[in-house]
């Protein structure tokens, strides 16, 4: 029983001893801590400088250095005197939360050279634009966004130099094109600079190209009841635009006519009468030569 007690007691006397060396022996360690800022002066912004944390050597007892890792230390960065510009700010020992047990050897960095701006909004324009691949026969006629102005917020530097905005709509229509087409695009603005709203409903509007071109069209002479009308030409020329694939073949020309108007009230005599001209769709009448056919009315 006795040599039992003996083995027992100087185990525990070499535990105790080994706690005592290793607890007295000191180490040199880096340790990381992540930088918290504090007191952030209101509508500034550090724009450039700022690190995510800071290294500490250190040096400590063994015992102690090891256990650093799991106690989740933080540098509070007070930032409380920002002002607008470049400035130098130092890494303040005295703010790291370690007891007078370490001693703190060295900090990287141990100042920081930060850039500090203000925060600030203003509205601005908002330039639509389309870019892609289009029909030939066809063009952009207007591209509009809705709503036309956004709030802009950012370094004030920054928004200074910015009196508007672009949008840009990417979409191809080789071969058949709407009339009109319309989506939500983003603003095309730098990632400092926020907007709202963030994006745009962006319409581009399309048409076909156009040409004009003179048309050679016999006259439709109906003569009124109980009259034979007689013209001094049996073809008027027109002057029509049209859409350029139109006027590739001559198909087109079946839906243009030119018929002779009466008047109302029917006498016999000579008179210039207009005539009326029915033109295919998406075609535009822009002159006729003549304006008016020389007509004789006489009584059957």
């Amino acid at each position: 029983m006795k040599n039992w007690q003996t083995v027992l007691l100087s185990i525990a006397l070499a535990v105790f001893t080994w706690f005592l060396v290793t607890g007295r022996e000191v180490v040199e360690t880096w340790v990381d801590m992540p930088v918290v800022m504090t007191n952030p002066p209101e509508g500034l912004i550090i724009e450039d400088g700022l690190v995510d944390k800071i290294q500490v050597r250190l040096r400590g007892p063994k015992g102690l250095v090891g256990n650093l890792s799991s106690q989740n230390l933080t540098y509070p960065f007070d930032v409380a005197k920002l002002k607008i510009g470049e400035q130098v700010m130092e890494i303040e020992t005295s703010r790291i939360p370690l007891s007078s047990t370490y001693e703190i050897i060295e900090v990287k960095p141990n100042r920081l050279k930060l850039l500090v701006d203000r925060r600030v909004s203003k509205t601005v324009a908002i330039e639509a634009a389309w870019a892609g691949d289009i029909n030939p026969d066809y063009t952009l006629t207007e591209v509009v966004a809705s709503p036309d102005t956004v709030n802009i917020r950012g370094p004030e530097t920054l928004i200074r130099k910015i009196t508007k905005t672009r949008v840009v709509m990417e979409e191809d229509f080789p071969e058949e094109v709407p009339a009109s087409w319309a989506e939500d695009v983003p603003l095309e603005l730098p990632e400092e600079v926020e907007a709202s709203p963030a994006q745009v409903r962006v319409k581009a509007l399309f048409g076909p190209k156009t040409r004009q071109i003179w048309v050679k069209v016999p006259l439709d002479v109906n003569s009124p009841d109980g009259y034979r009308a007689s013209v001094s030409q049996d073809y008027v020329r027109l002057e029509i635009e049209g859409p350029v694939f139109l006027f590739r073949d001559d198909e087109y020309r079946k839906g243009v006519s030119a018929a002779l108007l009466f008047p109302s009230s029917v006498k016999s005599g000579k008179f210039d009468l207009e005539y009326e001209v029915v033109l295919p769709e998406g075609c535009r009448l822009e002159k006729k030569n003549p304006e008016t056919v020389t007509t004789t009315l006489k009584k059957q």
